[in-house]
């Protein structure tokens, strides 16, 4: 079989490979994908409160100096880009932020990789079916050809204080390995620091504020909708839901399907933007819906598995950052609360008796003392073990019951003994 006969072949199994469910995702015979980029908001270790902030960089590794100054640019710019209540100090900052870099390694070795191409080395001479001598072409389909590696790992020890108060202490690393063949020029040793250095930043701040990273996403490119994708491509989201929610519905339930897994897409990516809460966590489950609706229409399709389970594990990212700062807002209003209590105690007035305070009142946001309840519901919402320790312990009253019915309710709600044994010490 000469070069091109093979060829065809290989196109014609690609090609009816393509023809069964993932065909609703791809088209042209050699089943080209439309795919797009999301940002969900990965929860934080630890929230910070909202303030201004300073970064200092500090260096215990073996790594060149002007690493400091990147590092300390590229922190700074991620917490601010991450939280919006981060401000950059003008002045005397709120907040201390220091990086500490522990460890910085770097080396770059030469290497080779398999690579499959179809090119032309020589030719030979063949009969054909009546005797006669002919000229063919030898081809050579794939060969090793020269890379250069590059191998480095960074790690970073975050401190954050608030005046002495030490709200976080975490560390992180960040390992790097990236194999290029030298014909398509590798960058720099620079360039690859600066990379080093913007990812491991990104980790770094990622330990106390929201971080992104990016997710590959299909979209579908069944008839009704292909014709839709560019505003996919370009980013505009609600000119893409919009479009689609006028399409008319299959009247087929198992091809409408790719038009509402689409729809679910649009809503994600507007979950992943929006500049509040409440908006986000309404579009990411209107994205949960559209998917559950789409696997509903058509079971087979393993690309509606994968989307829907994307989509539950973001939503409960999202409620888990919800939770974070409700639970870190109401640490914050009943710190506040405490002073002023103070104040109004020590004011006396030389005509009227001093008035007594309602300990119940402390806070305007205060609706009660903490219960059972409200620790299995913040459990429920995806608040880790710190979080809710630190909750229970600002709380400005509890009503804990710590029976042998208590206990059974918490642990069959799955808390765990460490926040049991900080609500016994609220009790």
């Amino acid at each position: 079989m000469n070069p091109l006969s093979r060829l065809v072949v290989v196109l014609a199994v690609v090609a009816v490979s393509g023809a069964h469910a993932d065909a609703q995702f791809r088209r042209g015979i050699l089943g080209e994908t439309v795919e797009i980029n999301l940002f969900p908001a990965i929860p934080p270790a630890l929230l910070l409160p909202a303030g201004t902030f300073q970064v200092e960089v500090k260096n215990q590794s073996t790594g060149p100096s002007r690493i400091l100054s990147r590092m300390d640019e590229a922190i700074t710019t991620q917490l601010s880009e991450n939280d919006s209540r981060l401000r950059v100090a003008e002045g005397k900052p709120e907040l201390q932020v220091v990086a500490t870099l522990t460890e910085w390694t770097l080396s770059r070795r030469r290497g080779t990789r398999y690579v499959s191409e179809q090119r032309q080395i020589g030719t030979k001479q063949v009969r054909d079916s009546k005797g006669n001598l002919k000229t063919e072409p030898v081809y050579e389909y794939g060969r090793n050809k020269p890379t250069t590696i590059d191998d480095g790992a960074a790690a970073v020890h975050l401190e954050v204080r608030r005046g002495t108060q030490v709200l976080a202490d975490e560390t992180t690393r960040f390992t790097y390995h990236e194999d290029r063949l030298v014909e398509e020029g590798p960058p720099s040793t620079s360039e690859v620091e600066d990379t080093m250095i913007d990812r491991t930043a990104q980790r770094a701040a990622g330990l106390v504020t929201p971080s992104r990273e990016p997710v590959r996403v299909l979209v579908a490119r069944s008839d009704e909708v292909d014709k839709l994708n560019d505003l996919a491509r370009t980013r505009k989201w609600n000119e893409w839901r919009a479009a689609l929610q006028e399409t008319r519905p299959h009247r087929d339930p198992k091809k409408d399907a790719y038009r509402l897994h689409n729809l679910g897409v649009a809503n994600e990516a507007l979950a992943y933007q929006a500049s509040n809460d409440d908006d986000a966590q309404r579009l990411i489950q209107d994205a949960s819906t559209m998917m559950q609706q789409a696997l509903a229409a058509k079971k087979d399709e393993k690309y509606f598995d994968e989307a829907f389970a994307r989509v539950s594990k973001n939503s409960l990212a999202l409620t888990r950052l919800r939770t974070m700062r409700a639970s870190l807002g109401l640490r914050q209003s009943t710190a506040a609360a405490a002073p002023a209590e103070k104040v109004k105690l020590a004011v006396k007035s030389p005509t009227a008796p001093v008035e007594k305070v309602n300990p119940a009142a402390k806070s305007p946001t205060t609706t009660g003392p903490m219960t059972n309840a409200d620790v299995i519901d913040l459990r429920k919402a995806g608040l880790d073990d710190d979080n809710l320790i630190a909750a229970i312990k600002d709380a400005s009253a509890t009503k804990f019951d710590l029976t042998p019915a208590g206990l059974k309710v918490l642990l069959s709600a799955k808390v765990t003994n460490r926040v049991i044994t900080a609500m016994r010490e609220r009790k």
